[in-house]
């Protein structure tokens, strides 16, 4: 098996979860991963006073998993059209 097959025809982000899905060609989901880090992510929105931006934490947090996603969804693409190409 590979990883493409395990993923599906496409990812996509799902930000109330914070979950990437892998979707296949049918439409049935497959969890790939959720997007972590939320300490982390909090700490680089913190005010002089120590307060936390929230919005922007989880405005950054869901960008974060939208990237990974975009990236995943190239890759399928990159990987299909070499597919494509070495038919030819």
């Amino acid at each position: 098996m590979k990883v493409t097959d395990f993923i599906g025809a496409k990812a996509t982000y799902d930000e109330r979860g914070q979950t990437i899905w892998g979707v296949s060609k049918d439409g049935k989901y497959q969890k790939i991963a959720n997007v972590r880090g939320w300490r982390a992510i909090q700490n680089l929105f913190k005010a002089l006073a120590s307060s936390i931006d929230e919005n922007k934490a989880a405005s950054f947090h869901d960008d974060l998993g939208k990237w990974i996603v975009d990236a995943i969804n190239e890759k399928l693409q990159r990987e299909a059209n070499q597919t494509i190409r070495n038919r030819v």
